[in-house]
């Protein structure tokens, strides 16, 4: 043996195994990271690593055959043994062994230990995604329908935080209910390769739960499975684990350790809060006011029977989120104290909530959004990337992350993050809702129009596609239409906040003052701004000062979101003539114009940084008026003029305020040939009683152009009288394609 052995290293086998099986392991370890990330399967993994392994032994059957000599390679049998081997040659082998130790290290460390291998199975690979479509209850009780839906969530929840999946969103699933369709159809409108199809029976004390998992392109049944088990929340999440596990085998998906742990955790041991969070979850779901009234109560519940229940707490967080973003229902404060309570009790009980840190992030960009001040924006960013580090599926996490980026004006980023949300929830409403405004900002009104007609098409009884609709031709000065659009979200809605608002803006720019009073005179008391309603019948009877006193005692009294009415009162000062009241409005409107940085002026803060401007002129501060003006005016240079997020006529303003009349005539002759036919969407009173305007109100010019709107407006009021009287809306919204 000790022979056998010189004789190897002699010949340099020993030397050339070392060093054959430091390049392998190179090679397998860059293979285990690259290939998967081009969609190779674990088999063709498999065949990989053989090959490698097969030429580790024709490089030891080389080495004992071959001798590597400075003339060349030669047999080993034809070397003469009398020649004495060269000491260099070997200790270059010897070197190049060293590196390739070190290269190996090297490899190793960033592949294992910077999580490069972990974030290159993200991404699932082709054959991996997945969709699970309402499990089926076989019973004709309601609360077997309910525990059904409740285990789907659930099935869903868990394969979701699998990162080697893209597991499509509840929100899209739900939507094939009960349908007999096609699976291959389904499969092709999600954008996934497989299905999974479930039923499940309650029997007295038993659940049973019948799977397929099937290939939709093949139509192939990959997997299938019963589970028959005595009904203990216990045997509840092990089933769903169990499932997980076997669609993650099934598909070939390998779990992380730590997914491994978390399929096991049991997030509750009270049947009754489980029970109660399911309900609440569904409820929640509808988005509608009442149902999310209902699913926090039903949170609340779930927690009193298990205070220990982290979901439970971050549900209980959202739902408190929800209500005050969508319906204005809580007071702000005690919104955010509430939510803020909630998060941090549901990632104490479970760090890695990823629902936790979703609504994190969206409750820090609520904050943040308002004022536009401190760090809650980068917070808020943390969360949503931890969210989405946790949970890759994360369709909310996606979608409010980008809400927060748009915010940001960092545009590109956030329809980057609305597109990845849509391939997770290809039928959810919000990104159809909010992707559009995003183009609209850019000024790509076509493509925004688009993307809305198309979600009508899909979500047609959802009224804030409509209202959007309505904003958007408004802003466009296309009035009659925009009041056609917003009459259809009023009929389809039983949310109070639809309604009042807009149609009484546009009915006073079409000069429907009667109308408009009317309007007012209808808003049910359970609307949210209902207390609001007086201050604007004195708007418009030009009682500036006593709707100012109005506003003003709503923000002290706090039911209403200072973001809604601090405009408002700042308006309203301002045409009373009250500049001190109407600088303190306008800069809690944007507190960021009052700090004590350079002044910084966007699209968000130009209408404000105005209004102070005009203030500073004329309280004679002219050089802080300039500077002012000057910011807003670059602000607004490359913003579309009209539309949703149009500026409107805020450069003919500026140039007034500036005294460089032909300027401004100029740019409100450009306004009007864009579209501009009023000022209330933009500035929020009429173009008559624009305070910024007062140097060019009398040049001829200026009379002749607003002459020229008055008959804009004409054709439109007579527009909308014979579609009212014809009860013909449809027409008028059908217009719309012409875009």
């Amino acid at each position: 043996m000790t022979r056998f052995i010189a004789e190897l290293k002699r010949r340099n086998v020993l030397r050339v195994a070392t060093a054959y099986a430091l390049v392998a392991w190179i090679i397998i370890e860059a293979g285990s990271v690259l290939l998967p990330t081009f969609g190779a399967s674990e088999s063709f993994f498999r065949l990989y690593v053989v090959a490698v392994i097969g030429g580790f032994i024709v490089s030891v059957v080389f080495a004992w055959v071959f001798e590597l000599t400075p003339e060349g390679v030669r047999l080993d049998k034809n070397i003469d043994r009398a020649t004495p081997v060269d000491p260099a040659a070997r200790q270059k082998m010897n070197y190049v062994i060293i590196a390739l130790l070190l290269i190996a290290l090297a490899v190793s460390i960033t592949f294992n230990v910077t999580g490069i291998r972990e974030n290159a199975v993200t991404v699932a690979s082709p054959g991996r995604s997945i969709a699970v479509l309402p499990f089926t209850s076989r019973s004709n009780d309601p609360e077997n329908r309910l525990f059904a839906d409740g285990i789907h969530d659930d099935l869903l929840t868990k394969l979701a935080n699998i990162k080697a999946l893209k597991v499509t969103s509840r929100t899209s699933v739900m939507g094939y209910r009960d349908q007999n369709r096609n699976l291959r159809e389904i499969a092709a409108e999600l954008g996934v390769d497989t299905i999974l199809e479930g039923a499940v029976q309650r029997v007295g004390d038993n659940v049973r739960i019948n799977l397929q998992l099937i290939d939709a392109r093949t139509d192939e049944h990959l997997w299938a499975q019963t589970y028959d088990r005595p009904l203990t929340i216990q045997n509840i999440f092990s089933i769903q684990s169990e499932i997980s596990e076997a669609v993650a085998a099934a598909l070939k998906a390998t779990l992380s350790p730590d997914e491994q742990v978390r399929m096991a955790v049991v997030p509750t041991r009270d049947l009754r809060a489980y029970r109660l969070f399911t309900e609440a979850k569904n409820n929640l779901y509808e988005r509608r006011l009442e149902t999310i009234r209902k699913a926090r109560d039903q949170f609340q519940e779930a927690i009193s029977l298990d205070p220990q229940y982290a979901e439970a707490h971050a549900g209980l967080a959202e739902s408190i989120m929800l209500l005050l973003i969508n319906h204005q229902d809580l007071p702000e404060a005690e919104a955010l104290a509430a939510a803020q309570a909630s998060i941090d009790r549901a990632l104490e009980l479970d760090p890695k909530l990823a629902d936790a840190y979703a609504i994190l992030g969206l409750m820090k960009s609520t904050v943040w959004s308002d004022t536009r001040l401190g760090s809650e924006n980068l917070e808020a960013e943390a969360a949503f990337r931890r969210a989405i580090e946790l949970n890759a599926n994360h369709a909310s996490a996606h979608m409010w992350f980008a809400a927060l980026r748009d915010n940001e004006e960092r545009l590109d980023e956030a329809i980057e993050l609305y597109q990845e949300a849509m391939e997770l929830d290809p039928l959810a409403r919000i990104p159809y809702s909010n992707l559009p405004l995003i183009y609209a900002k850019k000024g790509q009104a076509e493509e925004a129009m688009q993307l809305w007609l198309e979600a009508v098409r899909i979500h047609s009884d959802w009224p804030t596609i409509y209202q959007y609709i309505a904003v958007q031709l408004w802003g466009l000065g296309r009035l009659d239409e925009a009041y056609a659009w917003h009459d259809k979200a009023v009929q389809i809605s039983d949310d109070p906040t639809v309604g009042g608002n807009m149609n009484i803006g546009i009915l006073v720019e079409l000069g429907e003052f009667d109308q408009a009073r009317a309007v007012l005179d209808s808003l049910p008391e359970t609307h949210p701004f209902y207390e609001l309603a007086d201050g604007f019948r004195m708007l418009l009877a030009g009682r500036y000062a006593d709707a100012q006193q109005l506003f003003v005692a709503a923000i002290e009294k706090g039911d209403i979101p200072t973001r809604f009415v601090s405009p408002l009162a700042a308006d309203t000062a301002l045409l009373a003539g009250d500049l001190v009241t109407a600088r303190k409005y306008t800069l809690q409107s944007s507190p960021i114009l009052g700090s004590d940085s350079r002044i910084t002026v966007d699209r968000n803060t130009a209408r404000d940084a105005v209004k102070l401007a005009y203030i500073e002129q004329r309280e004679g501060h002219d050089a802080k008026a300039l500077e002012l003006l000057n910011a807003a005016l670059v602000a607004v240079r490359d913003l579309p003029r009209v539309g949703t997020f149009g500026f409107g006529i805020r450069d003919v303003q500026i140039y007034a305020l500036l005294g460089r009349t032909e300027d401004a005539l100029a740019a409100f002759r450009d306004a009007i040939d864009q579209g501009y036919r009023g000022s209330i969407i933009f500035d929020g009173w009429p173009l008559e009683i624009d305070p910024y305007l007062d140097s060019i109100r009398q040049d001829p010019r200026f009379v002749l152009m607003t002459d020229e709107l008055a008959r804009y407006i004409d054709v439109m009021r007579q527009s909308l009288i014979q579609a009212e009287q014809a009860n013909d809306f449809e027409s008028l919204r059908a217009r719309v394609e012409r875009i």
